[in-house]
């Protein structure tokens, strides 16, 4: 299989279209399920990436003992503060209403920051058996998951795993090694096996579709990225974008980590690749994303 390589013109003809005449509807329902007690920044990151990215309406789910610190990080969300563990992790109380709330929207992201335990993996798992829904795995849902990793294979929702080489390692029992030297290898293998949409993040992250018929390279990006936090704000960004991409995962995925990449390529023009947050990166996607609006042709 060829590996087809990111540039402006491909993601320009991958960017979802405004119509003028639209409403928030227009652009989609987004529900991240995010956080922990000592996990706050997840949740903002991920909100922010989805907010700017063209999703017409952002609900971040996350435990109640988050409230005033979320909330007062965000305003362009609605909110949905879940019950609470003992170790500040959403309880299995949760679960029915996060169902209620899972089928009013379009595209569900989970991870960031959520820890891992039996309320965790249950609703994975139950999100995996929602039929025709669009699902984002991310972080703590890879680590929840990589135990029971076989359930992919009766998944009725459609997928997107976003691991980085540590979660691949879990998810596939390869050490992190021999997925760093066979990363197209490792994520075709994936695919065949589960069907399943995977984006293998790192330096020169491939993309690849759940029919393992399509295969993209993304190459922007710099070592700014190397932080805490950067991975939640791709997973916001790809949840974003999914509604206004008919809930096409993978292109959504495609565009996601090229608009993600580049982010941190315009601030390393600004500043030194040692001071780039993931905050700052939010902060200019809307340079981004007016920069691949404009390009007709190539300019990677």
């Amino acid at each position: 299989m060829d590996i087809k390589v990111l540039n402006n013109s491909t993601a320009h003809s991958f960017l979802p279209e405004r119509p003028p005449f639209s409403h928030k509807g227009t652009f989609g329902k987004v529900l991240l399920i995010c956080g922990s007690r000592g996990m706050v920044g997840c949740c903002t990151l991920a909100a922010e990436g989805a907010l700017r990215s063209g999703a017409g309406l952002v609900t971040l789910a996350f435990p109640d003992v988050l409230y005033d610190s979320v909330t007062s990080s965000l305003r362009e969300c609605l909110f949905m503060p879940l019950p609470t563990d003992e170790r500040g992790f959403i309880s299995h109380l949760a679960i029915g209403d996060l169902m209620d709330e899972i089928d009013k929207n379009d595209v569900v992201m989970i991870g960031c920051g959520i820890g891992t335990g039996y309320a965790q993996s249950l609703i994975v798992t139950t999100l995996l058996d929602t039929e025709g829904k669009a699902v984002i795995l991310d972080a703590d849902a890879l680590n929840n998951l990589a135990p029971c990793v076989d359930i992919l294979k009766k998944a009725k929702a459609n997928v997107l795993l976003t691991p980085h080489s540590g979660e691949m390692s879990r998810l596939t029992g390869l050490s992190v090694e021999e997925i760093e030297n066979n990363r197209k290898k490792v994520i075709q293998d994936f695919c065949r096996e589960y069907n399943v949409n995977v984006l293998l993040k790192g330096h020169e992250t491939l993309i690849l579709n759940d029919k393992c018929t399509e295969m993209y390279m993304n190459k922007t990006g710099n070592s700014g990225l190397a932080k805490g936090g950067a991975g939640d704000l791709l997973s916001g960004i790809i949840a974003g974008l999914t509604p206004s991409m008919k809930g096409n995962l993978f292109k959504s995925a495609v565009l996601g980590a090229y608009v993600h990449g580049m982010s941190a390529d315009i601030l390393k023009e600004e500043m030194s690749e040692y001071s780039i947050l993931p905050s700052d990166c939010a902060s200019v996607l809307g340079k981004v994303f007016r920069i691949i609006e404009s390009s007709d042709i190539d300019k990677a």
